[in-house]
């Protein structure tokens, strides 16, 4: 270009292809020193070049991170901090490693591989599931080895009888962009455990690849639209309302929210949390459009899930099913910025409770068949926004 301008068109993208929310789970961590952690885990879109985010958000020390490696279709390249090997991540902080030069496709395979040299608390890590595996080694450096000296954790607690996969998140992996000359709507999902268990990564995958839209999952079991977790369970963090600056706005290229939140509203208070936190129907509709307002402000697009069924359920109760059918026809009436996953889930016999086939078993919690329903729901709203955002 003349006068030594650059063409928009020719800056490349930094998006985000894949997203987990990091929740406060310091009261289930256990030391470990000089160990490997290795993360794989399914691109939602491609690019030229990765850099990946390490968080420290509820550190109560500085996170000290050795070697790193991005490994994708058989070529594993480091990843450097500044042009440095390592770093040190602040209590509290975030930090990004420098460009990789590494082709990804979209809905490849990526394994990243971080030493931890010095000790370090973290719950001992579970194999999950939406295409995401986190691992941890014996003793030493084995960033890059072919074969992963991984230790064996114990099974998650899974009730015989239920039919539903658990997502665990893998601790201080929050993030990976990738960047290239293509041009991507990246939406982020802003939900709680029934977001958390797949049905973003779900809906990726049915996103034929250059589709033109990126979707990460930045949910957290156990996770409230209005009011943080009380200190006895902290792992259900911050409200909707506190970390969307986080968790949606920062994240790279974000174009859309979904904001699949309030069943834990309904449900918390008096079992995990005092019951005078059960909101009104006004209290979460201002809350909504709070984020709606957020959203526009931040010129993003933004859609709210209604609330799914929930009869049969603990807590469920005449007044929380009140709340939840007056919300969810308060979101019915936002037209084409709702997205209905009551209605996905529902009985149509009995329109309260959830439909057999996709009830895990405990009235509330979708079936691995009811997360594909809840990803098929989602694709509709979003498969077009990149002909809207170019």
């Amino acid at each position: 270009m003349a006068n030594g301008t650059t063409s928009v068109a020719s800056v490349p993208a930094r998006e985000a292809s894949w997203a987990q929310a990091l929740p406060d789970v310091r009261a289930d961590a256990e030391p470990f020193a000089d160990v490997t952690l290795r993360s794989q885990l399914r691109a939602g879109i491609g690019g030229d070049r990765v850099r990946v985010e390490f968080s420290n958000r509820y550190g109560d020390q500085a996170l000290v991170i050795g070697r790193v490696a991005v490994t994708c279709g058989g070529l594993s390249l480091p990843a450097f901090f500044d042009s440095g090997v390592g770093c040190s991540v602040p209590s509290g902080g975030s930090v990004w490693t420098d460009p990789v030069d590494l082709p990804v496709k979209g809905h490849a395979m990526l394994t990243i591989d971080f030493h931890l040299p010095e000790q370090t608390s973290f719950p001992m890590l579970f194999t999950s599931v939406s295409e995401f595996t986190g691992q941890m080694s014996e003793p030493g450096d084995h960033v890059g080895a072919e074969h992963f000296p991984a230790v064996a954790a114990p099974p998650f607690p899974i009730p015989d009888d239920a039919d539903i996969s658990v997502h665990e998140s893998g601790p201080f992996l929050r993030t990976v962009d990738v960047m290239g000359p293509d041009r991507h709507a990246v939406v982020v999902c802003l939900g709680d455990s029934i977001t958390a268990m797949g049905w973003p990564e779900a809906a990726a995958g049915l996103l034929p690849v250059g589709e033109g839209v990126s979707i990460v999952n930045r949910g957290i079991a156990g996770n409230r639209l209005r009011l943080d977790a009380g200190a006895p369970y902290r792992s259900n963090g911050r409200s909707g309302l506190h970390r969307f600056a986080d968790d949606v706005l920062a994240t790279s290229g974000v174009a859309h929210v979904v904001v699949a939140l309030g069943t834990n509203d309904l449900g918390l208070p008096g079992e995990f949390e005092p019951l005078h936190e059960l909101p009104t129907a006004d209290e979460l509709i201002a809350a909504y459009q709070t984020l709606l307002d957020q959203a526009s402000a931040a010129a993003i697009g933004a859609s709210i899930a209604t609330i799914g069924p929930r009869q049969g359920s603990d807590s469920y109760d005449g007044e929380r099913e009140r709340i939840r059918s007056t919300v969810n026809d308060w979101i019915r009436a936002l037209g084409s910025r709702c997205i209905d996953f009551d209605q996905a889930l529902r009985d149509p016999a009995s329109p309260l409770t959830l439909h057999a086939r996709y009830d895990s078993g405990d009235h509330l919690h979708p079936s691995d068949a009811g997360q594909m329903q809840l990803a098929a729901t989602a694709i509709s709203a979003v498969r077009h926004l990149n002909q809207r955002n170019p």
